[in-house]
């Protein structure tokens, strides 16, 4: 049931990115911003790249290993991506993601590359695949989650985002019902400041409600209203989906927050007790959830993959259309690496987090508050240990040109 639960993750974010992706251009409300199903342009979008490149970063080292290592990793993978990205071109690129990549690739590390104020979803889009790998321990998935957005966005709010996804494709694989998984999630944000739970953000930056501050309340309130609206037998979607987005950015779901927030909302609009369109044993709730957030959200590209993948997450593939699954973009890839996240996630830990597997053990300020919390003594750090905690990213050469294509994140 896991691996149905995996593959649906990993081909349900793709394919929800992938049908997205033709109308993403156009604004919700437009007469002509309709999709009902996955076009003969199969294409994905930088999403499914990063997202794919968060899972060979985990693969080839693994965060439950050491944080420090797979972080230097996913730094090597992102700038990879930005050189040679997948399926062979860009696909509209947020200008924030980009920029700090292109920090990571002028050997600037990861702890310092994000920006402070950079709040787009492009940390959302691509996290759901930690849960995936991290299904036997949906806590430690929100952990690692929250770490993937630091090197391009180190901002309390899109930091929480993308441990909200992660957690929650995890719980859904795990077997929690949504209901659960977003109660649990809602637990964890409110606690940002358990360095257990979210290991690094940026003290630095106010704790409040104006536009450069921080505001994890923010996050904690919308993906409340969003499961609660889409519980709602009456509500109106495009008046829910207006009642979630942010009235101070451009794009008005490419922050973050509200992008989660849409998604938990398609998800919770087709929960436990509502079966989709289908009869006998095949489920369309995913179909249902992906085309209903790409013909009603603003960054659809974004929406659909966040939505797909945590509702392929909660049905598996096999409750995803066949045609779709075949005819996605790389499918065969896509199916390989859902193959070998499995095989990895079959064997990942299930205990625990330890103080010095942490990666801010690095941070002397934390590291008297996690010792205490333990029973362990000083000692018990190696010379190793303690070297490995400070490693910093390594410098990679070439940073590329400056007239790329891309688009401006919010």
């Amino acid at each position: 049931m896991q691996r149905n639960r995996i593959f649906g993750a990993v081909l349900g974010e793709a394919i929800g990115d992938a049908i997205g992706h033709p109308i993403e251009d156009k604004w919700a409300g437009t007469e002509d911003k309709q999709v009902d199903g996955l076009l003969d342009d199969n294409k994905f979008t930088d999403d499914t790249q990063m997202f794919c490149a968060i899972g060979e970063a985990m693969l080839a080292s693994p965060p439950h290993e050491s944080e420090e290592k797979f972080m230097v990793t996913l730094s090597e993978k992102f700038e990879e991506w930005r050189k040679n990205p997948l399926g062979g071109s860009h696909r509209a690129p947020g200008g924030n993601c980009m920029e700090s990549v292109r920090k990571l690739g002028a050997g600037i590390s990861w702890r310092k590359a994000g920006g402070l104020d950079y709040k787009g979803n492009g940390t959302a889009m691509r996290s759901g695949i930690v849960g995936c790998m991290y299904w036997q321990n949906p806590e430690f998935a929100f952990r690692i989650g929250c770490l993937t957005s630091v090197p391009t966005h180190n901002n309390l709010e899109p930091i929480l985002a993308a441990g909200t996804v992660a957690y929650l494709v995890a719980a859904q694989i795990k077997g929690f019902t949504f209901n659960e998984a977003v109660a649990n999630v809602l637990i964890l944000c409110a606690d940002y400041n358990n360095p257990y739970r979210v290991p690094l953000y940026p003290r630095e930056v106010k704790i409040g409600s104006e536009y450069h501050d921080q505001n994890p309340t923010y996050a904690v309130a919308l993906f409340g209203a969003a499961y609660a609206l889409g519980q709602t037998p009456t509500v109106d979607i495009k008046e829910a989906v207006h009642a979630l987005q942010d009235p101070s950015s451009v794009v008005r779901d490419g922050a973050a927050v509200p992008a989660v927030a849409e998604a938990i909302f398609f998800n919770s609009l087709y929960g436990e007790g509502r079966r989709a369109r289908g009869s006998g044993q095949f489920d369309e709730r995913f179909s249902d959830t992906v085309i209903t957030a790409a013909n009603n959200s603003d960054d659809t590209d974004t929406i659909a993959a966040i939505s797909g993948c945590i509702m392929g997450a909660r049905l598996g593939a096999s409750n995803i259309p066949s045609e779709w699954t075949a005819k996605i973009e790389l499918s065969d890839y896509l199916h390989n690496l859902a193959e070998r996240i499995w095989g990895a996630s079959s064997a990942s830990f299930d205990e625990p987090l330890k103080p010095k597997d942490a990666v801010n053990m690095a941070n002397p300020e934390i590291v008297g508050v996690l010792l205490a919390q333990q029973d362990f003594l000083d000692e018990d750090l190696t010379d190793e240990d303690n070297r490995a905690f400070g490693v910093d990213a390594p410098i990679v050469a070439g940073v590329g040109d400056d007239n790329e294509d891309y688009e401006v994140e919010f």
